[in-house]
């Protein structure tokens, strides 16, 4: 084989690698009902899947010609990279101790007796503690596991402020 074959065959496994993995890094979020309460996340494929994709990118750009495609298929292939960070590490957590976000830059802590206010949003839900505010993405969210977390945040609200 020559080498301007391998190349073309090498730039056509990076774009299928990076197109597989874009589709499969696509999906509802998982909401777990445990004994102590409620976890969202992302399943871990999806994160993987990113960073197979971010690997195409990568494999793109190392293969590439035109400086502005190799600039392109890097900044990609770091995006991709990131988001799929983030799909591996976010989790939200309702627990007896309170709410939990754990994301790519963080984690916030918000006990339930510094809950505040909480405020519904069309596409959200807002948890307010005097320092701290935790913002829920409920876009991806079925009607049904909206309300339960929902319903999960307002006893467990409802049970600190009682226990004051």
């Amino acid at each position: 084989m020559s080498f301007r074959r391998a190349v073309f065959a090498a730039a056509f496994a990076a774009i299928a690698t990076l197109v597989g993995g874009l589709l499969l890094a696509f999906g509802p979020l998982r909401a777990v009902w445990l004994n102590a309460g409620l976890r969202i996340d992302y399943p871990w494929p999806r994160g993987a899947s990113a960073l197979v994709a971010a690997g195409g990118a990568a494999g793109l750009a190392a293969l590439t010609r035109p400086r502005a495609l190799r600039f392109l298929a890097a900044a990609l292939s770091i995006v991709l990279g990131l988001v799929g960070a983030g799909l591996l590490l976010y989790r939200l957590e309702a627990l007896d101790e309170g709410l939990v976000e754990r994301r790519l830059l963080g984690t916030v802590r918000l006990a339930w007796s510094d809950v505040t206010a909480v405020q519904t949003e069309p596409e959200a839900l807002l948890v307010a503690g005097a320092a701290t505010r935790v913002r829920i993405d409920t876009t991806q969210l079925s009607p049904d596991q909206r309300a339960s977390l929902e319903r999960t945040i307002a006893r467990r609200v409802r049970e600190a402020s009682a226990s004051r």
